[in-house]
């Protein structure tokens, strides 16, 4: 799957379950047991903007009342700007790496965190299976390697036919 269409698909699905957040449900913990509604959707943007910043070179970082429409519009574009996918990057958590795996980092991270926020929130949450898909395929083989990042809690066995989601959940040590 391309990493910009991943990008969107992903935003798509975490916009979904932000909508419509009513204020009592800011405060509410949420499966990344140190954050709350407010806290995820922070890290989110600041996700978005870092991946600004690497992508363009510039420094970027979000600000007082900026939503996170705005925020996944910049970092689409930053994702479809010509030669990302060639482009050397800095990562704080795993060092350099591509442009193209930066922002498939990127989208991974919003995919996992519209499922933390939707259960944060008691709502269903349904996996996109070409995203699933496409995140089994770099996750399989990081997968040994994440919780040593400190990014995610150590992965599971989700056992014998589980399905591709239930898989991404287990490796990102949410199973």
């Amino acid at each position: 799957m391309d990493n910009l269409r991943a990008l969107r698909i992903a935003n798509e699905a975490f916009a979904a379950h932000l909508d419509g957040i009513g204020d009592d449900e800011w405060a509410l913990a949420t499966p990344c047991s140190e954050w709350t509604v407010r806290e995820l959707v922070g890290h989110v943007l600041l996700g978005h903007a870092h991946l600004v910043s690497v992508l363009t070179g510039g420094q970027v970082t979000p600000g007082a009342g900026d939503t996170f429409a705005e925020w996944a519009a910049r970092a689409e574009r930053a994702a479809g700007l010509p030669g990302v996918a060639e482009r050397a990057v800095r990562n704080p958590v795993v060092g350099e790496l591509s442009g193209e795996a930066a922002v498939r980092i990127r989208w991974s991270d919003v995919y996992l965190h519209a499922w933390d926020l939707a259960r944060a929130r008691g709502a269903e949450f349904t996996p996109d299976q070409e995203l699933t898909e496409a995140a089994l395929e770099w996750l399989v083989p990081a997968g040994p390697g994440l919780s040593a990042t400190g990014a995610f809690a150590a992965g599971t066995d989700p056992g014998a036919g589980a399905d591709p989601f239930t898989r991404v959940l287990a490796l990102t040590g949410r199973g």
